[in-house]
């Protein structure tokens, strides 16, 4: 037995406030975007390179897509800026309340022409041709020469509102300040003509006219009433139209034709009217709560719209509207399509919303808060199958809205099929079930202990269920199963429909299949990735409809076509929950549900804008865009930033990029991600390349390649080989020079020591000839001679003995360059002793060493003293006739050096050169060859030996002897 229960609502109205808010465009709020630089906009427009210009209170803005751009002048006057407009160039030109025209050309705003006196402070109108600037003021209108300024007054009166179509303007004109007579006017070719003449003795206000194709439609106020008039320019004739109820008292900014319908702007929002049969029908209002200054729809259909107080919004998708739960604590849990355009929406606490042709019918709301889990639309006896998460279920006689409790009948439902003839195929979490004649009897077949997915009935002997193990092909006489698999594996399928023969499978892991005569066959789609997870599938006439996450698409399978509609149009959140009807797509979400038109308009056909590099730093720091570069090669760390303008253009332009020669493919930018840094180019020559594309779009669109050529380092040139190479043979040619000259300056410095050893081995000879000059050697020998006679046989011997003993070192000394200091003293004193005979014992001589001098370790020139010590004793001491006396002193001084001292009380240089014989005026051979000798221990041996003579004199300037010093470093 059924429990039937019928709620009726009381109020419609009462009903659509407590659940649901109105039916709304999907509209995006800039500000929440990127933050918007003011509130208050007067116009928008998109240029050519798809950038959206908005003119604002605050001044002009471009926006990429990104971030806004301020555009300024340094002679603007005043912020606000109006009236946007294309000339034929695609050049943007714009206004001020002022007066001034301004164009914006090269990336910069130019001021065209400052008409403050034309204007005189107000608004006026203006339109750009390819040779001049229109202006139409309250004083008139006035033409201005693009090319040499100059300015043409072509009417007088005072003009309130002006519109172009082509070559003709239409305008609306008061005849005088104080008149109350006005005129529609067309200007065409210099000729002003006609169109309607307005006389209602009162003052009207809020002038407009608009040519719109064929039609001209006039609009104004009287105290406060809206009225218009349409006029056809082909007959010129004009009618004047009713007034519809919701424009009458309205301020009218400004109208629009959009797709064949008429846009009125005003402070409440937009109001849509079509015209048939010249009587306006109202379509729909647009953003109720905004004051609409103008309305641009950008290369992708986007429709942008600014507001007086409340910034820019954006409606991606205008085919696509959404209405939200008021109710926070309702949510949507299902949907089923009826019949035509008829649906009905479950809620988690027991609902029921029925909808037909988009517009709300009733609510039912089954006892107590049931979380309605599934809704089956059994249309042969138009019943709608109500399941509950729980053990109930409930069925709705959609004839009358009476609601039957079925108890557990069609409990937590996960699917069902209706297999004909009254047969109904249901699943839930543990079973399949058959009812027979399921509202007539309780006959039931068990098909399946299975949990169950999805089911479809194939054809009229065939049914499919989708278990939680694999797909199966039951028969419907026997129920006898046949499992179905796909390159031999199960798979799992989530969702089913049918076209004519023709089974379509949404699997987890296989993708799309299709199921035609038992055989399955993998399904490719253009555009569609095939990796990407199907959770619903729902066929209408010749169109499968399938959702992804966060995609809805519409796959065409006779022509191969798809289309699909998403995040970029509005779509947000996940797309599991869907139905079609007639002539909407239903997307449900839990707050609120979308409202799609199924035709091919709302599926848009997406555009990418053209890609440019808008900034490229070397070195971290930014450089002016070129399209080539020449760089040294420590300058090799480059950073590109692209960009393509547009709608969010950074979170729906895929860019790959690839630098050749260096990447043979190409890489992929993360969506959000325009910039891309090459740390360390090597050198060579690279071509930049980089390409975008919507991700909605097929074809990408390519920017200009830029050229980086690294130069390579200088140690890499075939100069600096060159010079290195060069170099090289210069630093071998240089070494072995060196190696000759050092080989030719040990040989030059071994001949100079030969010559140095021969000239000191000659100079010693010397010496000892000096030494043992005749007059010596016969001295010495009539000494021996004298003893003898003497018989003094002892002292011959001796003096002999000391003279052999002398003679001896003298000819050993002679054999070395250098000898000790003491074995010099030892030959010094020998030679005195017997010099001292010679003198018959007149001479007193001594010789003094200083304790710190080791004179066994010492060396000095060979027989280097004796000479100087002869010059005393010949010189000196020979002609004086008693008292000779000789002091020879070796001591340290300072700087580690040895001094030499040989002093003498002799008569002196200067009277010994008196006594000399005439033949001998010249310096004696031993002193000349020790001088000779000291010059080469200085210049070739590079001891630094130095010999002074003084004369000695008394305090009478008499001369007392003569001092020879001799200092030579100790060696």
């Amino acid at each position: 037995m059924f429990l039937k229960v019928s709620f009726w609502l009381c109020s419609f109205f009462v009903l659509l406030i407590g659940h649901l808010s109105a039916q709304e465009h999907v509209l995006v709020d800039m500000a929440k975007i990127s933050p918007l630089p003011d509130v208050e906009f007067y116009d928008v427009k998109e240029d050519r390179g798809h950038f959206i210009w908005l003119a604002a209170d605050k001044g002009l803005f471009k926006y990429n897509g990104i971030d806004y751009a301020k555009i300024i002048h340094p002679e603007q006057k005043g912020n606000s800026f109006f009236q946007l407009q294309e000339d034929y160039q695609g050049v943007l030109w714009c206004n001020n309340i002022y007066g001034q025209i301004f164009f914006y050309k090269n990336d910069s705003l130019q001021l065209f022409y400052d008409a403050n006196k034309l204007v005189n402070g107000q608004l006026a109108p203006f339109f750009v041709s390819k040779n001049k600037v229109t202006v139409y003021a309250k004083s008139g209108a006035y033409e201005i020469s693009k090319a040499n300024k100059e300015v043409k007054q072509i009417f007088k009166g005072k003009f309130f509102f002006a519109n172009r179509d082509k070559q003709d303007s239409y305008v609306f004109i008061g005849e005088s300040k104080a008149s109350s007579k006005y005129s529609v006017c067309k200007i065409s070719d210099g000729r002003i003509e006609t169109l309607l003449k307005l006389n209602f003795n009162q003052i009207i206000d809020n002038h407009k006219v608009y040519a719109f194709g064929e039609k001209v439609l006039v609009s104004f106020s009287i105290n406060n009433f809206n009225r218009f008039y349409l006029m056809n320019k082909q007959t010129e004739g004009h009618q004047v139209l009713e007034t519809p109820k919701e424009l009458r008292h309205q301020k009218l900014y400004k109208i629009i034709l959009l797709n064949d319908k008429y846009w009125f702007l005003t402070p409440s929002g937009i109001y849509v009217f079509g015209l048939e049969k010249n009587q306006f029908q109202f379509v729909e209002q647009i953003m109720p709560n905004e004051s609409v200054t103008n309305v641009e729809i950008d290369f992708n259909n986007n429709y942008w719209f600014t507001t007086l107080d409340n910034g820019v919004f954006v409606i991606p998708n205008i085919h696509i509207k959404k209405v939200s739960l008021k109710n926070e604590k309702s949510k949507f849990t299902v949907a089923c399509a009826l019949d035509g355009n008829r649906f009905v929406l479950g809620t988690k606490d027991g609902q029921l919303l029925f909808y037909d042709n988009h517009q709300y019918i009733k609510t039912l709301r089954l006892p107590g808060p049931k979380i309605i889990g599934s809704l089956y639309y059994y249309a042969e006896q138009q019943k709608l199958i109500v399941s509950i998460n729980a053990s109930e279920s409930y069925v709705v006689n959609l004839e009358n809205y009476n609601i039957s409790h079925a108890k557990n009948k069609y409990a937590v439902g996960k699917a069902f099929a209706d297999l004909g003839n009254g047969n109904l195929l249901y699943g839930n979490y543990k079973e399949a079930i058959v009812y027979n004649k399921t509202f007539i009897t309780d006959s039931t077949r068990l098909v399946s202990t299975k949990r169950v997915i999805s089911a479809l009935n194939l054809n009229s002997n065939q049914f499919l269920i989708g278990h939680i193990d694999g797909l199966k092909l039951y028969d419907k006489q026997t129920l006898s199963a046949k499992e179905i698999k796909y390159k031999t594996k199960n798979i799992l399928v989530n969702s089913m429909a049918r076209t004519g023969n023709l089974a379509w499978l949404a699997t987890l892991h296989s993708g799309l299949l299709m199921l035609e005569d038992s055989r399955l066959e993998g399904v490719k789609i253009p555009r569609f990735n095939a990796n990407s997870q199907i959770n619903k599938l729902v066929a209408k006439d010749d169109f499968l409809w399938m959702s992804t996450d966060h995609v809805l698409y519409r796959y065409n399978y006779t022509n191969n076509q798809l289309n699909e509609v998403g995040s970029q149009s509005g779509l947000k959140g996940s797309i599991n929950n869907f139905i079609v009807t007639q002539n909407y797509v239903v997307v449900v979400q839990p707050s609120g549900f979308y409202l799609l038109s199924n035709s091919s308009q709302t599926f848009k056909d997406y555009k990418t804008s053209k890609v440019a590099v808008h900034r490229i730093a070397i070195q971290d720091r930014d450089t002016v865009v070129s399209s080539a570069y020449t760089l040294p090669y420590d300058q090799n760390k480059i950073e590109i930033e692209f960009h393509s303008n547009g709608y969010q253009s950074n979170n729906y332009v895929n860019y790959q990029y690839r630098m050749q020669p260096l990447d043979s493919s190409w890489h992929d930018a993360s969506i959000g991600r325009n910039t891309v840094t090459f740390n360390s180019l090597p050198n060579g020559q690279y071509s930049f390349e980089v390409k975008g594309k919507n991700i909605n779009s097929e074809q990408p669109v390519s920017a200009a390649p830029i050229t980086f050529v690294i130069k390579q380092p200088y140690w890499e040139t075939w100069w600096f080989y060159g010079l290195l190479t060069g170099g090289m043979f210069w630093l071998i040619w240089l070494y072995f020079k060196w190696r000759l000259k050092k080989k030719e300056s040990e040989r030059i410095a071994e001949i100079d020591k030969i010559l140095i050893d021969k000239k000191n081995t000659n100079l010693r000879l010397e010496n000892l000839r000096s030494q043992m000059n005749p007059h010596f050697i016969f001295n010495a020998l009539n000494s021996i001679q004298d003893y003898i006679i003497s018989n003094e046989k002892e002292l011959a011997s001796s003096y002999l003995v000391k003279f052999s003993r002398l003679i001896r070192m003298y000819l050993d000394y002679s054999q070395q360059n250098e000898i000790t200091l003491e074995e010099e003293l030892n030959a010094l004193k020998l030679y005195l002793e017997l010099e001292k005979v010679r003198f018959e014992d007149e001479l007193e001589y001594t010789i003094s060493v200083d304790n710190q001098l080791k004179t066994k370790q010492i060396k000095v020139p060979s027989l280097f003293i004796q000479p100087y010590v002869e010059n005393a004793l010949k010189h000196g001491l020979l002609h004086k006739l008693n008292d000779r006396k000789l002091h020879i002193e070796a001591k340290i001084i300072q700087q580690n050096k040895l001094e030499i001292t040989v002093e003498d009380n002799g008569i002196g240089r200067e009277q010994s050169e008196k006594l000399k014989r005439p033949n001998q005026q010249h310096k004696p051979f031993a002193t000349k060859a020790n001088e000779e000798r000291v010059h080469l221990y200085k210049n070739k041996l590079k001891r630094d030996i130095a010999i002074t003579t003084n004369d000695l004199y008394d305090e009478n300037d008499v001369a007392v002897g003569t001092k020879v010093v001799i200092t030579m470093p100790i060696h």
